[in-house]
């Protein structure tokens, strides 16, 4: 297991600042040699994508991304200064916006939103694959299979309207 560190850096509201943010965020878990999958890089990035632009979009000042190692897990989080808390949203097959929060629903390990004192804290968590010297460390010489879980279709995405907030459950 790797020592937690953490990294902050502010994000303008500027449409432009999406790409850039993103982009550190993954130089930043880079740097730390995390040992995340191509896969989960590409997951990360989208991810990423979408809780910024969504700060990005709905918050007229300033934000700030904090990028946090725990040691198990890899937690994004973009605090910004506006007091209401987001919720998924039902949307259509044709929608052009609406569908952030449920990819990082469908996606992330666990996400959540925290009100803060100047607005709101939302995040999300996700656990790399153990290595391979990890699993030797749990399952001795036994091969453990593992089953690749397929995205959720975007159809199936949009069906989703629960809200989940506050420490939402974990996925499976």
């Amino acid at each position: 297991m790797r020592p937690s560190r953490s990294r902050s850096f502010p994000i303008v509201a500027e449409r432009q600042a999406v790409p850039k943010a993103r982009r550190l965020v993954l130089a930043v878990v880079r740097e730390w040699d995390l040992q995340l999958t191509p896969e989960a890089l590409e997951e990360l990035a989208l991810l990423c994508s979408e809780i910024i632009a969504n700060a990005v979009r709905h918050t007229p000042g300033p934000s700030t991304v904090t990028v946090l190692w725990t040691g198990s897990r890899l937690r994004v989080e973009v605090t910004d200064t506006a007091p209401g808390l987001p919720a998924p949203r039902g949307c259509t097959l044709n929608a052009e916006s609406g569908r952030g929060l449920m990819l990082i629903a469908a996606i992330a390990t666990d996400w959540g939103t925290t009100p803060t004192p100047t607005g709101k804290a939302v995040w999300f968590e996700m656990a790399p694959a153990a290595t391979e010297e990890e699993d030797e460390q749990h399952h001795g010489d036994q091969e453990v299979p593992r089953k690749p879980t397929p995205p959720p279709h975007p159809t199936a995405l949009c069906r989703r309207t629960t809200p989940r907030t506050y420490a939402a459950g974990r996925r499976s």
